[in-house]
């Protein structure tokens, strides 16, 4: 059954172009749409063996080895990482507000760090899938053209890879703490089982210190800043760039408009200083 997608009555101007692209992008990230994370075309479900969700299942022995192929790969393009200041870092903050840019300002940028973000994971899945036939273009939007005259890019797919990414980068993140690297955690920090998680991992491998990065922003500028993020890709063509839908971005505001991330990284700060960590908000 084709998607029906918004489109409007009247030739959109070059202005409108983007919101408008960026409305037909997210009715198809909707609930029961076919580039939702769920969505019967999302890859936990196409390389899992027995899964009734996420995080139930496994993947399949192939998309195990693939997982581990990746993992090599990526830590592969880093050498030098240092291995005796036993210091972590982990970013909060909601999509496209600025946390890569934040590192660097403060020092991580710096080839001695290993940098962890799913969204490599996702890129990197997206781009093997690409070359061996398997991408997880939902039939449906085969052939679909949106109003600008592409179709739905490849990374546009990054929410049908979601789950799976996420696998991929915890794997690198054990072998990394279990390395005893300088790392940096990547990501959004929107999972509340994330802080307690994190700190049983550090303490298992006798890390002492804890750096936590928040970069926050009202909820307009963090919409809009992920528009300006993904837009550019997207008329550069190619894997294009990865679309984080409106909703997912409300989803982490509360109704005093502080985020879950931030949240999350205070939270993460105090159970690391119970702990014994030293550990400092940034």
């Amino acid at each position: 059954m084709r998607v029906r997608l918004p489109r409007p009555s009247w030739r959109v101007s070059a202005a409108d172009l983007r919101a408008r692209v960026a409305s037909q992008l997210e009715a198809l990230s909707a609930p029961g749409a076919p580039l939702h994370i769920n969505a019967d075309g999302a890859t936990w479900r196409l390389h899992t063996v027995g899964a009734t969700d996420p995080y139930a299942g496994r993947y399949t022995p192939s998309r195990v080895r693939l997982h581990a192929a990746l993992v090599e790969e990526f830590r592969s393009r880093h050498a030098g990482v240092a291995t005796d200041g036993l210091a972590a870092v982990a970013t909060a903050g909601p999509p496209a507000v600025g946390k890569s840019t934040r590192l660097n300002k403060l020092g991580y940028a710096e080839a001695s760090w290993r940098r962890i973000d799913p969204d490599d994971f996702k890129t990197m899945l997206i781009e093997h899938d690409l070359r061996d036939g398997s991408l997880a273009m939902p039939a449906e939007l085969e052939g679909e053209v949106l109003l600008d005259g592409r179709g739905v890019l490849p990374l546009e797919l990054a929410g049908l890879y979601h789950h799976e990414s996420t696998v991929a980068a915890d794997m690198a993140r054990e072998i990394s703490l279990a390395a005893r690297e300088n790392v940096i955690i990547e990501g959004t920090f929107s999972w509340d089982g994330m802080p307690p998680q994190l700190v049983a991992e550090l303490l298992a491998n006798d890390y002492q210190h804890l750096d936590v990065v928040l970069v926050d922003a009202p909820l307009v500028v963090a919409l809009a800043r992920s528009l300006e993020r993904w837009w550019p890709e997207r008329m550069r063509g190619g894997l294009g760039g990865r679309f984080t839908s409106a909703a997912t971005i409300r989803d982490l505001y509360l109704p005093d408009q502080t985020t879950v991330c931030a949240v999350n990284a205070r939270d993460l700060v105090e159970r690391a200083r119970a702990a014994r960590l030293d550990a400092v908000l940034k």
